[in-house]
């Protein structure tokens, strides 16, 4: 299936498309993910975990940058994982494009992904849905940690524990990668769909009376 996202960075676009080819930082900003060691062909393994419901997923594999163009800002990752108790498999090809949008950076993401086992039984709607939220919620923990500071000529300063603060470009410590809980995704997803049925039903009355 291939899944489509786009988001903004308040990052010049070459500060944005550094940033996200930088595995030690973003993987961190994933739910759920945990960087491990490099590989032979240049990647990194990678481990995810998601619950769902009574449900754990753990996934183990790697991930690798096989294209980047550095004018055109644009790269192609490769990732391919195995439900470490299950049968299930995950593999993706992720196209990453980085475009100027005023002072903004836009990023388009078109990933075409292959699963195999459990997960894919969820069906293609809750995948898509599930996947645009996880993006979502990394793209808020970039800005949080690396955006660019919003009033010009303002100097971050340290916390008074000494922590850097969001805007600095510098990361907090790394913390231990907690399991996405993919209820919490699901649950807004589906109050999502019913506010649209809702919607539908709505203006098919008006439009009978």
């Amino acid at each position: 299936m291939e899944i489509t996202n786009e988001f903004t960075l308040s990052l010049p676009p070459e500060d944005a498309y550094r940033l996200l080819l930088d595995l030690e930082k973003v993987t961190p900003c994933m739910p759920g993910a945990e960087l491990g060691e490099a590989t032979e062909d240049g990647g990194r393994r990678v481990k995810v975990t998601v619950k769902l419901g009574p449900l754990r997923f753990v996934y183990d594999g790697t991930v690798r940058i096989a294209e980047q163009d550095d004018a055109e800002r644009r790269a192609v990752l490769v990732g391919a994982a195995r439900e470490m108790k299950g049968q299930g498999n995950a593999e993706a090809t992720i196209t990453m494009t980085v475009r100027p949008e005023g002072d903004l950076s836009s990023v388009l993401t078109v990933a075409d992904v292959n699963l195999t086992g459990r997960a894919a039984q969820s069906g293609r709607g809750i995948v898509e849905d599930v996947s645009k939220r996880m993006i979502g919620r990394m793209t808020a923990e970039l800005e949080a940690r690396y955006a660019a500071p919003t009033a010009a000529g303002d100097a971050p300063t340290a916390s008074a524990d000494g922590a850097a603060p969001a805007g600095s470009g510098a990361a907090p410590p790394a913390a231990e990668a907690q399991p996405l809980r993919a209820g919490s995704l699901i649950l807004p997803m589906i109050w999502d769909r019913i506010k649209v049925l809702f919607t539908r039903r709505r203006s098919r009355a008006e439009r009978a009376r």
